[in-house]
């Protein structure tokens, strides 16, 4: 086994702690977490360096007004990890995605589990400030 594919299959197990796991395919597993889903992949950048990337779809098919693009700079802003982008700016509906990458080869599974636990914990309250709105 890679050290990519060791790194999922410990993504994977450790994601589990935080809400149903999907196994789509071999290079990404998708966790719900209260009303979002991620995508967590693994990316080697090079030798050594692998990164977890996540992208979690936080919130789908919103009215793409003003206020939402000034709703999604502030609580973006407010977020100490990842950054929240729609996903279509100028179309008449968007989705709101969170996008956060980092590197998690040498992180043991206490720390590897704080930081996805901050980060997806983080879309969730977007998604909930978002849907408030």
């Amino acid at each position: 086994m890679t050290d990519a594919a060791a790194l999922l299959e410990r993504a994977a197990v450790i994601v589990a702690e935080l809400g149903p796991t999907d196994r789509p395919d071999a290079e990404s597993v998708v966790v719900q977490v209260g009303p979002t889903r991620a995508s967590i992949r693994v990316l080697t950048l090079s030798d050594g360096l692998d990164v977890l990337a996540v992208t979690q779809m936080v919130a789908m098919d919103l009215p793409n007004t003003p206020t939402l693009r000034d709703d999604v700079e502030a609580f973006g802003a407010q977020m100490s990890f990842g950054s929240l982008r729609r996903s279509d700016p100028t179309g008449v509906t968007t989705d709101v995605l969170q996008y956060y990458t980092f590197p998690a080869g040498r992180l043991d599974d206490l720390p590897l589990l704080t930081v996805l636990h901050i980060v997806l914990a983080a879309g969730v309250d977007a998604a909930e400030r978002l849907v408030a709105n």
